[in-house]
């Protein structure tokens, strides 16, 4: 399979839709107390709009024989100006997600390769993800890519 990594466009909307409510699916089948069904699209058109036309936020695709198979969403963050903070700048992946049936083809790995060298065309050295602890999937690729522990976020329902 021929795939070709490439930025967004607002013309892919429909086809990032249907990949960000597997997306969605999955995280709702999983915490369903912090996840639902929104009653329109899993996102709004303006919001993919304003990635796509932010210079400091992008999404790549996956594209295959004019099929969108895969998506990487990321953006830059900033320290806050709290004192005992370092003052620093990272790249923040807040999605890969690859189709149903697409997926354990490498296309991630592109997908990610693709956001490394937009992260350095930007001078920023740093890339930090968050990963829900029922991922293992994922959690097992950003480990096999380099990427470390960072912190730990945990809960108690009352």
């Amino acid at each position: 399979m021929n795939v070709t990594i490439r930025k967004a466009s607002i013309d892919d909307y429909e086809d990032l839709c249907i990949i960000y409510e597997e997306l969605d699916e999955y995280h709702r089948d999983n915490h369903p107390e912090l996840f639902v069904k929104p009653d329109g699209p899993s996102r709004a058109k303006e919001y993919l709009t304003e990635i796509i036309e932010d210079d400091s936020k992008t999404i790549f695709v996956a594209e295959s024989e004019s099929k969108v198979l895969g998506f990487a969403e990321c953006y830059i963050l900033k320290s806050s100006s709290f004192p005992v903070i370092k003052k620093r700048e990272w790249v923040q992946l807040d999605n890969i997600a690859v189709k149903r049936g697409y997926q354990n083809h490498h296309i991630g790995s592109l997908l990610l390769n693709k956001v490394f060298e937009w992260t350095k065309s930007k001078e920023i050295n740093r890339i930090e993800l968050k990963v829900y602890a029922f991922n293992s999937n994922a959690a097992s690729f950003y480990a096999s890519k380099g990427f470390k522990d960072l912190n730990k976020t945990m809960y108690l329902n009352l």
